[in-house]
């Protein structure tokens, strides 16, 4: 198999994997309202089921990086793949909404072993001056799964069948399994200097995280014993001789930026995800499967949008990109605030589009200029950096605007939007620390 063929088939298994993680959110949030119905679920069970998920995700990525720089990026994402249809046939299973949080943390779990294999083993197959437009490729292919989530979901609750967005993980994992076993390069053999894995930094990033959550999502200042987690993670991470975050990756200015940007982009969006079906369905009176096609088209211009926010990473770097790609999120989500949408819901497809632009011109970019801030050797650990600081974000932006929207029991959509155009606004100037165009 000559390089270019293994490397679409790269791409093609890559996506695959990091969709089914996309698809099962982006469809549950759909579920949302026939999941609290059937389960007697109360919004905060709501938000651990999305949580419990984030939560462990985010906490395990940096360390799913590490383990794949160690013992082989596609074995590790094989494995990854294996145990998410596993838990997600048992999410779909679950009694009631105690167990389908645990069995969610441990979706998480396996989610992270295969997110940033599936970032890595495409940054290992594509040349530096390509890659910009192979992840911008990748997160056409992946947005395109993505988009498909809301509009199963909505079919499956309007069918009375809402377990089956984790049913539908099933099929994606055995086409990706296949791809990757039979098409993709075998992991090169192991270095023997390979760095150790920093176990209890990993133990500490997740106490930390969980903490963060569960302050948000209880409206309350972050605990103590998370606190004291992260300055322990911290000083954890100085002293030790191969810590799991190393201090060295931080001096790229440009990966910093790229952190800082999806951290508040990201968290924007995720809020936005989590809560407009429910805006959609319960406010402005739309069906299950109406508010999973409304979604449809912003997805679609934002996958289709990434590769062409690749090329232009790839021939003018990211600071122009994410500078227009951060102003429109912005714009689209200051035009969430007309109050015409209780009249006519279906205008809000306009905004909606200005996020999709936006978020097309943020998305490749920021994966490919996180990964292209660090050396060959350390793809697993960047592309774990790229997926822990979306995990975080996706965690905290539906804690933190969940809890800022709902008042008194009531979704106040002008407030998430509010937010959400502040945050994006703060991205603005974290372009600045990006060199200048040449």
């Amino acid at each position: 198999m000559n390089r270019e063929h293994s490397r679409r088939w790269t791409i093609a298994a890559a996506a695959l994997g990091a969709g089914m993680a996309f698809i099962d959110t982006t469809a549950l949030t759909v579920a949302l309202p026939a999941l609290r119905a059937e389960l007697q679920a109360s919004e905060s069970e709501l938000l651990w089921i999305h949580n419990a998920y984030a939560v462990t995700l985010a906490a395990l990525l940096l360390l799913s990086g590490s383990l794949g720089d160690r013992h082989g990026i596609r074995r590790v994402f094989l494995i990854g793949i294996a145990g998410f249809a596993c838990s997600s046939l048992a999410c779909g299973l679950a009694p009631d909404a105690t167990t389908l949080i645990a069995l969610r943390a441990l979706q998480g779990v396996t989610a992270a072993l295969m997110i940033p294999g599936s970032l890595a083993m495409i940054a290992r197959a594509t040349p530096g001056h390509s890659l910009g437009r192979a992840i911008g490729l990748w997160s056409a292919f992946t947005l395109v799964a993505t988009a498909l989530g809301p509009v199963i979901g909505g079919l499956l609750v309007q069918s009375g069948l809402w377990r089956g967005v984790f049913f539908i993980n099933l099929p994606l994992a055995a086409l990706a399994f296949i791809i990757t076993f039979k098409r993709t390069a075998s992991d090169p053999a192991p270095d023997p200097n390979r760095r150790a894995i920093d176990w209890i930094g990993a133990l500490l990033l997740i106490l930390a995280l969980a903490s963060l959550s569960y302050a948000l999502i209880d409206r309350s200042l972050l605990s103590a014993g998370g606190l004291l987690a992260f300055v322990v993670f911290a000083f954890r991470e100085k002293a030790a001789a191969q810590p799991l975050l190393p201090a060295s990756v931080w001096r790229s200015r440009s990966l910093l930026a790229a952190v800082l940007i999806s951290l508040l982009v990201y968290s924007a969006w995720a809020g936005l995800t989590y809560l407009l079906p429910s805006h959609l369905i319960e406010s402005l009176g739309l069906s299950p499967a109406a508010a999973g096609l409304i979604q449809l088209p912003t997805l679609v211009v934002l996958a289709g949008l990434s590769p062409l926010a690749g090329k232009l990473l790839d021939r003018h770097g990211p600071r122009p990109t994410l500078a227009l790609g951060s102003f429109l999120c912005g714009l689209g989500f200051m035009a969430l605030l007309w109050p015409g949408f209780d009249d006519a819901p279906y205008l809000i497809m306009g905004p909606l589009l200005i996020l999709g632009a936006g978020l097309g011109f943020c998305a490749a970019p920021l994966s490919a200029t996180i990964i292209g801030s660090v050396p060959a050797a350390h793809h697993g650990l960047a592309a774990g950096i790229n997926s822990t600081a979306a995990r975080i974000a996706s965690a905290t932006g539906v804690a933190l605007l969940g809890s800022l929207a709902y008042q008194g029991g009531q979704l106040n959509f002008a407030t998430l939007a509010a937010t959400a155009a502040i945050l994006c606004g703060l991205a603005l100037p974290a372009t600045l620390l990006f060199s200048k165009p040449s």
